[in-house]
């Protein structure tokens, strides 16, 4: 997430793990923001996005953000903008006091670890601090479970994270004698089982708040009470199941809502109404059930980002999502969808990328899919097509990146115009395509095209077996044959190779015995010309007759079933 507010910016983009076992009266443990800091030309500005990511990715900072202190002490300056030719140095604040461990991923920022006395200690060397030295503070301290009252007064911060693992409760005046009002606040992997709305409503300047990995579990009419200015509210992975109508009233200019794996159903989606300013929501891996209709998310008409992946949503309808007209991003995957009705996508046409993916469509219409001539990517890997059709590709007029890996393809039909197709990118990996003669046309539109060359290999013949596992742009064209390949047939076998299995048994000792033996292989074509006898004697076998036996698997009722009789005389043969 990017903001700024000034001339030049610098972004540095900061990830923590989120908390583990971390005890905190106050704030965090092993850290867990991304943060954006901006350095204008006035003050540095620091806007929290945490996304619950396991590490840190570092850009390079430029060295004009910081400038070397008359006195030596290497405190950045933030009321002056620096000069990018100065010789400008920023150091790390030496925090050295028992208990507390400090270090500086980046200028400006503060990461601090330590045991219940660390607030004291890093209130107080903040407090006598330049301004402008820390803009993002980042404190993880164990056993504490209550927030106090003013634990920060007169320090000056523009961005703060606390999360400990215990913190249950915020006291009402623990943002109280800031120096600044907060910009970001989060106060993520805590036990907060509500919203904190006394001590966030004297944070009126507040523009960014994480609540994500707490334990909330319903949302009252007043919960963001006094944050107008809010932009962006992560409430993810809580035990939300509950929203009051008015939850999110207060929030008029509210751009970011994530609701990531709560437990919300499409009842309580209600109470979105009124958000009239969001461009990004997240519903995934929630308790979404039933039908994706036109009515269930309320309008929103600046809504550009939708996520309701990870829930399950069984079809697509005509006309759903009828209130989000601006939406260019939808992802639908790991649902149970099967059906995308005629026109589902009717009211969406600037949409330009959709993630049907993990789903279980088996047939896409062209009606489906019809008003999406904006759409560029479409991911519809993991489901079970049987084929690619026209039907998929001709009304999706600007489509260039198509997702098509582990379905059930085994051909690509004739009425595919292949001469206007202009995918930059196209994956059939892990389909049983195949390879005969109708895919000739594909196969060369495919290796005269421009798609890579992972592209281009992800097309692997199942069948014939002649051609199983090659590359569909490496087989020869000659061998891309049409008909049914001529049985073998098989000659000069012994039928004790055939694996033959005795079904029936009758002896009469006037006419011999008569058997009825089933063949294994008895698809293949198979011909007899003789009946030999063996006696076993010991460990080996002796021949003791031979006689012509004939027979012709392509003339015979059933092929599977073989009889053989033999007479008397060789009987008598085999006794004497």
């Amino acid at each position: 997430m990017l903001w700024t507010s000034g001339c030049s910016l610098i972004v540095l983009l900061i990830t923590v793990a989120s908390c583990m076992d971390a005890k905190t009266d106050d704030f965090m443990e092993d850290g867990t923001i991304t943060g954006v800091i901006s350095t204008t030309s006035s003050t540095p500005v620091v806007v929290t996005t945490i996304s619950g990511l396991n590490k840190v990715e570092k850009m390079p900072v430029n060295s004009s953000n910081v400038v070397k202190s008359p006195d030596n002490e290497n405190i950045p300056d933030s009321s002056h903008a620096p000069s990018p030719s100065s010789d400008t140095v920023w150091e790390c604040p030496n925090i050295t006091k028992a208990g507390v461990e400090c270090s500086c991923d980046f200028p400006h920022t503060l990461r601090c670890t330590g045991d219940r006395t660390a607030l004291q200690a890093i209130s107080a060397y903040l407090k006598f601090s330049r301004p402008g030295t820390i803009s993002l503070l980042d404190v993880t301290v164990t056993g504490i479970s209550l927030l106090p009252a003013c634990f920060l007064e007169d320090v000056a911060l523009h961005g703060l994270v606390v999360s400990t693992g215990e913190l249950r409760c915020v006291h009402k005046n623990a943002f109280i004698g800031l120096v600044r009002p907060l910009q970001a606040l989060g106060l993520p992997n805590n036990l907060l089982d509500s919203v904190p709305t006394a001590a966030l409503s004297h944070l009126i300047g507040l523009e960014r708040l994480d609540l994500s990995q707490n334990q909330l579990e319903t949302l009252e009419a007043e919960s963001f009470k006094g944050l107008s200015n809010l932009t962006y509210l992560d409430l993810c992975d809580n035990l939300l199941s509950q929203l009051s109508p008015q939850a999110f009233t207060a929030l008029p200019s509210l751009r970011s809502l994530r609701m990531r794996g709560n437990r919300l159903s499409v009842s309580a989606l209600s109470a979105l109404k009124g958000l009239k300013s969001l461009e990004e929501l997240d519903l995934s891996n929630n308790l979404l059930l039933g039908s994706m209709g036109p009515n269930l998310l309320p309008q929103m008409p600046r809504l550009r980002f939708l996520t309701v992946s990870e829930n399950e949503l069984v079809n697509v309808q005509q006309g759903a999502l009828v209130g989000l007209a601006n939406l260019t991003y939808l992802s639908l995957s790991h649902n149970q969808i099967d059906v995308l009705e005629d026109h589902s996508f009717k009211y969406l046409s600037n949409l330009t990328r959709l993630d049907l993916a993990n789903n279980r469509i088996v047939a896409v219409s062209s009606s489906s899919l019809a008003h999406l001539e904006k759409l560029t990517t479409l991911d519809l890997t993991h489901n079970f097509l049987r084929s690619l059709t026209a039907d998929l590709v001709v009304p999706l007029k600007s489509l260039q990146d198509l997702r098509l890996d582990d379905n059930d393809i085994t051909l690509v039909t004739s009425d595919v115009p292949t001469s206007k197709l202009r995918l930059k990118r196209l994956s059939l990996a892990d389909n049983p395509l195949n390879c005969d003669c109708t895919l000739l046309e594909f196969a060369n539109w495919l290796s005269n095209s421009s798609l890579n060359e992972e592209d281009k290999s992800s097309a692997v013949c199942a069948t014939p077996p002649a051609l199983e596992n090659g590359i569909l742009t490496q087989v020869s064209p000659g061998s891309l044959l049409c008909g049914e390949p001529t049985p073998p047939i098989m000659t000069g076998l012994p039928l004790a190779d055939a694996q033959l299995k005795l079904k029936e048994f009758h002896y009469d000792k006037s006419a011999g015995i008569n058997l009825l033996w089933h063949v294994e292989l008895c698809t293949e074509r198979y011909t007899c010309n003789s009946l030999i006898v063996y006696e076993t004697i010991g460990d080996s076998e002796v021949q003791i007759d031979s006689r012509p036996l004939h027979c012709n698997s392509r003339m015979m009722r059933d092929p599977c079933l073989l009889p053989v009789a033999i007479p008397a005389q060789a009987i008598s043969i085999v006794t004497a």
